[in-house]
Protein backbone atom coordinates (compact mmCIF):
# COMPACT_ATOMS: atom_id res chain seq x y z
CA UNK A 1 0.00 0.00 0.00
CA UNK A 2 2.84 2.37 0.83
CA UNK A 3 4.53 1.70 -2.56
CA UNK A 4 1.33 2.37 -4.41
CA UNK A 5 0.87 5.70 -2.58
CA UNK A 6 4.45 6.68 -3.40
CA UNK A 7 3.96 5.89 -7.08
CA UNK A 8 0.74 7.89 -7.09
CA UNK A 9 2.41 10.97 -5.61
CA UNK A 10 5.37 10.70 -8.01
CA UNK A 11 3.05 10.38 -11.00
CA UNK A 12 0.95 13.29 -9.79
CA UNK A 13 4.10 15.45 -9.45
CA UNK A 14 5.24 14.50 -12.98
CA UNK A 15 1.82 15.35 -14.45
CA UNK A 16 1.82 18.66 -12.57
CA UNK A 17 5.25 19.51 -13.96
CA UNK A 18 4.16 18.68 -17.53
CA UNK A 19 1.02 20.79 -17.11
CA UNK A 20 3.09 23.73 -15.80
CA UNK A 21 5.51 23.40 -18.72
CA UNK A 22 2.64 23.40 -21.22
CA UNK A 23 1.10 26.44 -19.50
CA UNK A 24 4.46 28.27 -19.74
CA UNK A 25 4.77 27.47 -23.44
CA UNK A 26 1.22 28.64 -24.10
CA UNK A 27 1.81 31.83 -22.11
CA UNK A 28 5.00 32.63 -23.96
CA UNK A 29 3.57 31.90 -27.37
CA UNK A 30 0.11 33.32 -26.78
CA UNK A 31 1.11 36.77 -28.04
CA UNK A 32 2.59 35.27 -31.20
CA UNK A 33 -0.50 33.19 -31.96
CA UNK A 34 -2.80 36.06 -31.13
CA UNK A 35 -0.94 38.52 -33.38
CA UNK A 36 -0.75 36.36 -36.48
CA UNK A 37 -0.98 38.86 -39.35
CA UNK A 38 0.29 39.70 -42.86
CA UNK A 39 3.64 38.33 -43.99
CA UNK A 40 5.74 40.38 -46.44
CA UNK A 41 9.29 40.40 -47.65
CA UNK A 42 11.73 43.05 -48.79
CA UNK A 43 15.18 43.13 -50.38
CA UNK A 44 18.31 45.06 -49.42
CA UNK A 45 21.35 45.67 -51.62
CA UNK A 46 23.48 46.68 -48.61
CA UNK A 47 24.79 45.15 -45.40
CA UNK A 48 22.17 44.26 -42.79
CA UNK A 49 24.71 44.07 -39.95
CA UNK A 50 22.81 44.75 -36.70
CA UNK A 51 19.40 43.63 -38.00
CA UNK A 52 18.37 40.36 -36.35
CA UNK A 53 15.32 38.14 -36.26
CA UNK A 54 12.79 39.56 -33.82
CA UNK A 55 13.64 43.20 -34.63
CA UNK A 56 10.67 45.52 -34.70
CA UNK A 57 8.97 46.98 -37.76
CA UNK A 58 7.83 50.53 -37.06
CA UNK A 59 5.71 53.05 -38.90
CA UNK A 60 6.85 56.53 -37.82
CA UNK A 61 7.87 55.21 -34.42
CA UNK A 62 4.87 52.91 -33.81
CA UNK A 63 5.67 49.18 -33.60
CA UNK A 64 3.44 47.38 -36.11
CA UNK A 65 5.33 44.13 -36.75
CA UNK A 66 8.44 42.05 -36.29
CA UNK A 67 11.18 40.48 -38.44
CA UNK A 68 10.74 36.73 -38.95
CA UNK A 69 13.55 35.67 -41.28
CA UNK A 70 16.78 37.05 -42.80
CA UNK A 71 18.59 35.19 -45.56
CA UNK A 72 20.49 35.51 -48.83
CA UNK A 73 18.06 35.72 -51.73
CA UNK A 74 19.93 32.99 -53.62
CA UNK A 75 19.50 30.58 -50.72
CA UNK A 76 15.74 31.17 -50.54
CA UNK A 77 15.15 31.34 -54.30
CA UNK A 78 17.59 29.04 -56.14
CA UNK A 79 15.99 30.03 -59.45
CA UNK A 80 17.50 33.51 -58.95
CA UNK A 81 20.98 32.11 -59.64
CA UNK A 82 21.06 32.40 -63.40
CA UNK A 83 23.90 33.39 -65.69
CA UNK A 84 27.02 34.87 -64.18
CA UNK A 85 26.93 34.24 -60.42
CA UNK A 86 28.92 37.33 -59.32
CA UNK A 87 26.57 39.54 -61.34
CA UNK A 88 23.39 37.73 -60.33
CA UNK A 89 20.96 39.76 -58.25
CA UNK A 90 20.23 36.72 -56.13
CA UNK A 91 23.85 36.67 -54.95
CA UNK A 92 23.85 40.40 -54.10
CA UNK A 93 20.47 40.84 -52.43
CA UNK A 94 19.40 40.01 -48.87
CA UNK A 95 15.78 39.01 -48.34
CA UNK A 96 14.08 39.99 -45.08
CA UNK A 97 10.69 38.53 -44.24
CA UNK A 98 8.56 40.28 -41.64
CA UNK A 99 5.08 40.12 -40.23
CA UNK A 100 2.64 43.01 -39.71
CA UNK A 101 0.14 42.57 -36.89
CA UNK A 102 -3.49 42.79 -37.95
CA UNK A 103 -4.47 44.76 -34.86
CA UNK A 104 -1.78 47.39 -35.56
CA UNK A 105 -2.56 48.24 -39.20
CA UNK A 106 -5.65 49.67 -40.86
CA UNK A 107 -5.37 47.72 -44.10
CA UNK A 108 -7.24 44.41 -44.26
CA UNK A 109 -5.94 42.95 -47.54
CA UNK A 110 -2.74 42.58 -49.53
CA UNK A 111 -4.21 44.62 -52.41
CA UNK A 112 -4.47 47.63 -50.13
CA UNK A 113 -0.78 47.30 -49.25
CA UNK A 114 0.07 47.16 -52.96
CA UNK A 115 -1.82 50.43 -53.48
CA UNK A 116 0.21 51.96 -50.65
CA UNK A 117 3.42 50.75 -52.31
CA UNK A 118 2.41 52.53 -55.51
CA UNK A 119 1.78 55.67 -53.41
CA UNK A 120 5.36 55.56 -52.05
CA UNK A 121 5.33 53.17 -49.07
CA UNK A 122 8.96 52.09 -48.49
CA UNK A 123 11.15 50.35 -45.88
CA UNK A 124 14.63 51.25 -44.67
CA UNK A 125 16.92 50.24 -41.85
CA UNK A 126 17.24 52.65 -38.95
CA UNK A 127 19.41 52.60 -35.86
CA UNK A 128 17.91 52.53 -32.38
CA UNK A 129 19.70 55.07 -30.21
CA UNK A 130 23.45 54.60 -29.67
CA UNK A 131 23.30 50.81 -29.24
CA UNK A 132 23.58 50.16 -32.99
CA UNK A 133 20.59 47.79 -32.99
CA UNK A 134 18.72 48.12 -36.26
CA UNK A 135 15.00 47.94 -36.96
CA UNK A 136 12.86 48.41 -40.05
CA UNK A 137 11.33 51.87 -40.44
CA UNK A 138 8.27 52.13 -42.72
CA UNK A 139 7.31 55.50 -44.21
CA UNK A 140 6.04 57.20 -47.36
CA UNK A 141 8.71 58.56 -49.72
CA UNK A 142 8.77 60.09 -53.19
CA UNK A 143 8.20 57.18 -55.60
CA UNK A 144 9.94 59.06 -58.42
CA UNK A 145 13.10 59.50 -56.32
CA UNK A 146 12.97 56.00 -54.84
CA UNK A 147 11.60 53.61 -57.47
CA UNK A 148 10.58 50.18 -56.12
CA UNK A 149 13.19 47.39 -56.10
CA UNK A 150 11.20 44.36 -57.27
CA UNK A 151 13.11 41.08 -57.89
CA UNK A 152 12.66 39.48 -61.34
CA UNK A 153 11.68 36.10 -59.88
CA UNK A 154 8.32 35.07 -58.37
CA UNK A 155 8.28 35.66 -54.63
CA UNK A 156 6.58 33.64 -51.94
CA UNK A 157 5.18 36.67 -50.14
CA UNK A 158 4.14 40.16 -51.32
CA UNK A 159 7.02 42.62 -51.56
CA UNK A 160 7.25 46.05 -49.92
CA UNK A 161 10.28 47.73 -51.54
CA UNK A 162 13.20 48.95 -49.47
CA UNK A 163 15.41 52.01 -49.93
CA UNK A 164 19.02 52.51 -48.83
CA UNK A 165 19.51 53.61 -45.25
CA UNK A 166 20.84 57.05 -44.40
CA UNK A 167 24.27 55.61 -43.68
CA UNK A 168 24.29 53.79 -47.01
CA UNK A 169 23.30 56.96 -48.87
CA UNK A 170 26.09 58.85 -47.11
CA UNK A 171 28.60 56.15 -47.97
CA UNK A 172 27.43 56.14 -51.59
CA UNK A 173 27.80 59.92 -51.84
CA UNK A 174 31.26 59.72 -50.26
CA UNK A 175 32.30 57.01 -52.70
CA UNK A 176 31.08 59.06 -55.65
CA UNK A 177 33.00 62.08 -54.35
CA UNK A 178 36.16 60.04 -53.94
CA UNK A 179 35.72 58.59 -57.44
CA UNK A 180 35.45 62.10 -58.90
CA UNK A 181 38.50 63.22 -56.92
CA UNK A 182 40.42 60.25 -58.28
CA UNK A 183 39.49 61.30 -61.79
CA UNK A 184 40.95 64.77 -61.23
CA UNK A 185 44.53 65.25 -62.51
CA UNK A 186 45.97 66.63 -59.27
CA UNK A 187 49.62 66.83 -60.46
CA UNK A 188 48.56 68.69 -63.59
CA UNK A 189 46.32 70.99 -61.54
CA UNK A 190 49.17 71.77 -59.13
CA UNK A 191 51.48 72.44 -62.06
CA UNK A 192 48.98 74.81 -63.69
CA UNK A 193 48.47 76.65 -60.38
CA UNK A 194 52.25 76.99 -60.00
CA UNK A 195 52.56 78.35 -63.56
CA UNK A 196 49.76 80.84 -62.86
CA UNK A 197 51.46 82.02 -59.65
CA UNK A 198 54.76 82.50 -61.47
CA UNK A 199 53.05 84.47 -64.24
CA UNK A 200 51.28 86.69 -61.71
CA UNK A 201 54.53 87.25 -59.81
CA UNK A 202 56.38 88.23 -62.99
CA UNK A 203 53.55 90.53 -64.07
CA UNK A 204 53.48 92.27 -60.70
CA UNK A 205 57.27 92.74 -60.47
CA UNK A 206 58.40 93.74 -63.98
CA UNK A 207 55.51 93.36 -66.42
CA UNK A 208 52.19 94.96 -67.19
CA UNK A 209 50.98 94.50 -63.64
CA UNK A 210 53.94 96.52 -62.31
CA UNK A 211 53.12 99.36 -64.74
CA UNK A 212 49.48 99.30 -63.61
CA UNK A 213 50.56 99.44 -59.98
CA UNK A 214 52.82 102.44 -60.67
CA UNK A 215 50.06 104.24 -62.58
CA UNK A 216 47.61 103.41 -59.79
CA UNK A 217 50.02 104.92 -57.24
CA UNK A 218 50.41 108.09 -59.32
CA UNK A 219 46.63 108.31 -59.69
CA UNK A 220 46.15 108.00 -55.94
CA UNK A 221 48.76 110.70 -55.33
CA UNK A 222 47.02 113.00 -57.83
CA UNK A 223 43.66 112.35 -56.23
CA UNK A 224 45.16 113.12 -52.84
CA UNK A 225 46.54 116.47 -54.06
CA UNK A 226 43.23 117.36 -55.66
CA UNK A 227 41.37 116.44 -52.51
CA UNK A 228 43.75 118.64 -50.50
CA UNK A 229 42.92 121.57 -52.80
CA UNK A 230 39.21 120.87 -52.83
CA UNK A 231 39.01 120.56 -49.06
CA UNK A 232 39.11 124.32 -48.23
CA UNK A 233 36.55 125.09 -50.95
CA UNK A 234 34.31 122.39 -49.60
CA UNK A 235 34.64 123.84 -46.11
CA UNK A 236 33.77 127.32 -47.42
CA UNK A 237 30.80 125.94 -49.32
CA UNK A 238 29.66 124.11 -46.20
CA UNK A 239 29.97 127.32 -44.14
CA UNK A 240 27.99 129.25 -46.77
CA UNK A 241 25.33 126.55 -46.81
CA UNK A 242 25.15 126.69 -43.04
CA UNK A 243 24.69 130.47 -43.11
CA UNK A 244 22.02 130.12 -45.81
CA UNK A 245 20.21 127.50 -43.75
CA UNK A 246 20.40 129.76 -40.70
CA UNK A 247 18.92 132.66 -42.69
CA UNK A 248 16.14 130.45 -44.01
CA UNK A 249 15.44 129.30 -40.47
CA UNK A 250 15.24 132.90 -39.26
CA UNK A 251 12.86 133.77 -42.13
CA UNK A 252 10.74 130.75 -41.34
CA UNK A 253 10.56 131.73 -37.68
CA UNK A 254 9.84 135.46 -38.35
CA UNK A 255 6.56 137.10 -37.34
CA UNK A 256 5.96 138.47 -40.85
CA UNK A 257 6.02 135.01 -42.37
CA UNK A 258 3.73 133.70 -39.65
CA UNK A 259 1.29 136.60 -40.25
CA UNK A 260 1.45 136.00 -44.01
CA UNK A 261 0.78 132.32 -43.49
CA UNK A 262 -2.12 133.20 -41.16
CA UNK A 263 -3.57 135.61 -43.74
CA UNK A 264 -3.09 133.00 -46.43
CA UNK A 265 -4.91 130.48 -44.29
CA UNK A 266 -7.77 132.95 -43.72
CA UNK A 267 -7.94 133.78 -47.43
CA UNK A 268 -7.92 130.08 -48.21
CA UNK A 269 -10.81 129.60 -45.78
CA UNK A 270 -12.78 132.45 -47.37
CA UNK A 271 -12.01 131.13 -50.85
CA UNK A 272 -13.14 127.69 -49.74
CA UNK A 273 -16.39 129.21 -48.41
CA UNK A 274 -16.91 131.13 -51.67
CA UNK A 275 -16.26 128.01 -53.67
CA UNK A 276 -18.78 126.19 -51.51
CA UNK A 277 -21.37 128.90 -52.25
CA UNK A 278 -20.52 129.04 -55.96
CA UNK A 279 -22.82 126.16 -57.05
CA UNK A 280 -25.85 127.89 -55.43
CA UNK A 281 -24.90 131.22 -57.03
CA UNK A 282 -24.48 129.57 -60.42
CA UNK A 283 -27.88 127.91 -60.04
CA UNK A 284 -29.54 131.23 -59.14
CA UNK A 285 -27.81 132.95 -62.08
CA UNK A 286 -28.94 130.23 -64.44
CA UNK A 287 -32.53 130.59 -63.14
CA UNK A 288 -32.38 134.40 -63.67
CA UNK A 289 -31.10 133.93 -67.22
CA UNK A 290 -33.99 131.57 -67.92
CA UNK A 291 -36.46 134.17 -66.59
CA UNK A 292 -34.91 136.92 -68.77
CA UNK A 293 -35.10 134.68 -71.81
CA UNK A 294 -38.78 133.99 -71.03
CA UNK A 295 -39.46 137.75 -70.68
CA UNK A 296 -37.66 138.46 -73.96
CA UNK A 297 -39.69 135.80 -75.72
CA UNK A 298 -42.93 137.22 -74.27
CA UNK A 299 -41.95 140.79 -75.21
CA UNK A 300 -41.11 139.63 -78.70
CA UNK A 301 -44.51 138.09 -79.00
CA UNK A 302 -46.23 141.28 -77.73
CA UNK A 303 -44.07 143.86 -79.57
CA UNK A 304 -44.16 142.13 -82.97
CA UNK A 305 -47.71 143.23 -84.02
CA UNK A 306 -47.21 146.72 -82.50
CA UNK A 307 -43.99 147.19 -84.47
CA UNK A 308 -45.70 146.09 -87.65
CA UNK A 309 -48.57 148.55 -87.02
CA UNK A 310 -46.06 151.29 -86.22
CA UNK A 311 -44.16 150.57 -89.43
CA UNK A 312 -47.45 150.78 -91.42
CA UNK A 313 -48.38 154.07 -89.71
CA UNK A 314 -44.95 155.45 -90.55
CA UNK A 315 -45.38 154.47 -94.17
CA UNK A 316 -48.79 156.17 -94.27
CA UNK A 317 -47.37 159.29 -92.64
CA UNK A 318 -44.52 159.31 -95.15
CA UNK A 319 -47.05 159.08 -98.03
CA UNK A 320 -49.17 161.85 -96.56
CA UNK A 321 -46.13 164.03 -96.14
CA UNK A 322 -45.08 163.39 -99.70
CA UNK A 323 -48.56 164.19 -100.94
CA UNK A 324 -48.60 167.42 -98.96
CA UNK A 325 -45.22 168.36 -100.29
CA UNK A 326 -46.28 167.84 -103.87
CA UNK A 327 -49.83 169.19 -103.63
CA UNK A 328 -50.09 171.56 -100.71
CA UNK A 329 -53.46 172.78 -101.93
CA UNK A 330 -54.96 169.37 -101.46
CA UNK A 331 -54.75 169.77 -97.74
CA UNK A 332 -56.56 173.14 -97.94
CA UNK A 333 -58.98 172.59 -100.84
CA UNK A 334 -59.80 168.92 -100.95
CA UNK A 335 -59.37 166.59 -103.88
CA UNK A 336 -56.28 166.91 -106.11
CA UNK A 337 -56.48 167.97 -109.71
CA UNK A 338 -57.74 165.27 -112.08
CA UNK A 339 -55.11 162.83 -113.37
CA UNK A 340 -52.47 163.92 -110.93
CA UNK A 341 -53.11 161.79 -107.83
CA UNK A 342 -49.94 160.87 -105.89
CA UNK A 343 -49.27 157.16 -105.59
CA UNK A 344 -49.60 155.64 -102.16
CA UNK A 345 -46.73 153.41 -100.97
CA UNK A 346 -47.77 149.83 -101.34
CA UNK A 347 -51.24 150.90 -102.70
CA UNK A 348 -52.99 151.58 -106.13
CA UNK A 349 -53.33 154.78 -108.03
Amino acid sequence: MEDRGLYFRVGLAILGGIAALLALVVWIGADTFRRRGFTFETYFAESVQGLDTGAQVRFRGVAIGTVREIAIAAAVYPEAMRGDIPRSEGARLVVVRFELFRDRVVETSVEQFRALVEAGLRLRMASQGITGILYLEMDFLDPARFPPLIPPWPTKYPVIPAVPSTLAQFQSAAEQLMARLNEVDLPGLVERISTLVEALTESVTVGEGYRLLVEGGDLLASLRRQSDGIGPRLEAAASEAERTARGLREIAESRELRATLANTAAASAELRTALARLPATLAATEQTIRRVEALVDEADRDLGPALRDLRLAADNLRALTEQARRYPSQILFGEPPPGSAAPLPGGTR
